[in-house]
């Protein structure tokens, strides 16, 4: 066997060695992943208080600052004597408003608005399937610590499997097109397993990159070191702070607050219930929907009313402005319900290669008992599952 062979093979078991091994705990990350990219739409299919009406034609793109009122309005008038915690708009169009009320009766619970009629259409449980994938597959319902610790890793796995993967596939032309399904169950596996892999290269590289940096922030945040900055800090505290604003007021901020930045989208509000709290307005560039939508920011005197402070991309720091692409690219949802759509379809294939690789590598030694690695990793799930009732506990 010549040099460059024995290399290959080295390559290969590796290959072969992390999809199996670790196989388990990758496919439990990756199929939740897949689904939460779609989580917000079924629970447009469970909770009909979700559905907005069909929007006006001749209804602006982004929130105007009297979408913003009529809410407001609609929310203080059916709960008046409660004062709004936040609201924010969710992802899509054909998702309601989403707003969280300082009330007895309204515990864990949200309320929803219709974007467009501002009718309140009911209130719905804080644990949705959106909330309950979405930690699932970042922490494992776990707290960050150990959580992230286990879920971050798989990222570099990603990498290796994506470079050992490409560098071991012979023939990658005809591996594209071709899937035999009548040469028997081994060569259907492969077959599927390499044009799984090739179409999805660059799906698989973005997740490993997007993975990589969640993992490098929270390595990050062990030590001290924060990518955002601080919010500014309220001077004078000379009042009690009830959280409780007029119509007339809240327009007064919100209509401030949407005139400090130039070409942006106000997706937030988070009130202020003391002195030395600011209320917060977040939001999105009209310019740039990859940016999470918090990345504008625009920060209120609870007192006052006045704004004190502002950031933006061009003011925010280098990593705290990569950091706000982080969450858009790794789940598809800056392009609306048929990019989500596009990143399903590649996340179902790179969950199915991680089924497929570990039925190859079955079939291949002929051997279907769990190894000494894998029953190392099932540890990790019985750490999730006492996890998950402590953090069910926090909505009920």
């Amino acid at each position: 066997m010549t040099h460059k062979k024995r290399g290959l093979k080295k390559l290969y078991n590796l290959h072969a060695w992390v999809g199996f091994q670790l196989a388990f705990i990758m496919f439990i990350v990756l199929a939740t992943g897949t689904i939460a990219t779609l989580s917000n739409e079924i629970d447009w299919l469970i909770f009909p208080e979700l559905r907005s009406s069909q929007k006006p034609e001749k209804a602006a793109d982004a929130m105007q600052v009297d979408d913003w009122v009529g809410i407001y309005q609609s929310i203080s008038t059916a709960y008046p004597n409660s004062p709004i915690t936040s609201m924010t708009k969710l992802d899509s169009e054909y998702l309601t408003f989403r707003v969280v009320v300082k009330d007895d009766s309204l515990h864990n619970r949200f309320v929803q608005v219709d974007p467009w009629t501002y009718e309140v259409k009911g209130n719905i449980p804080r644990l949705t399937v959106q909330r309950f994938f979405r930690d699932f597959h970042r922490y494992l319902f776990m707290p960050a610590f150990p959580g992230l610790l286990i879920v971050g890793p798989l990222s570099i796995l990603l990498f290796i499997s994506l470079y050992t993967g490409i560098k071991t596939t012979k023939n990658w032309r005809k591996a594209l097109w071709r899937v035999r399904v009548k040469q028997g169950k081994r060569i259907l596996l492969s077959d599927l397993h390499k044009f799984l892999g090739l179409w999805g290269l660059w799906f698989t590289a973005l997740m490993a990159i997007t993975g990589a940096w969640y993992l490098y922030e929270f390595g990050n945040a062990v030590v001290g070191v924060r990518f955002e900055s601080n919010p500014p800090v309220v001077q004078e505290k000379n009042a009690d702070i009830t959280g409780m604003l007029s119509v007339d007021e809240f327009r007064t901020i919100v209509t401030s607050a949407q005139n400090t930045h130039n070409d942006w989208e106000i997706t937030a509000f988070y009130n202020s219930f003391s002195a030395d709290q600011t209320m917060q307005f977040r939001g999105v560039s009209n310019s740039n929907p990859v940016i999470r939508n918090r990345a504008h920011r625009v920060f209120v005197d609870p007192q006052t009313h006045n704004i004190i402070g502002a950031w933006s991309p061009k003011t925010i720091s280098t990593h705290a402005y990569i950091n706000e692409y982080a969450d858009p690219l790794h789940f598809g949802d800056f392009g609306g319900f048929w990019l989500k759509i596009v990143w399903f379809v590649f996340g179902i294939a790179l969950t199915a290669m991680s089924y497929t690789g570990v039925k190859m590598t079955w079939t291949r030694t002929k051997s279907s008992a769990l190894t000494r690695t894998q029953k190392i990793t099932l540890p990790v799930f019985i750490l999730s599952l006492i996890a998950f009732v402590y953090w069910l506990l926090k909505f009920i």
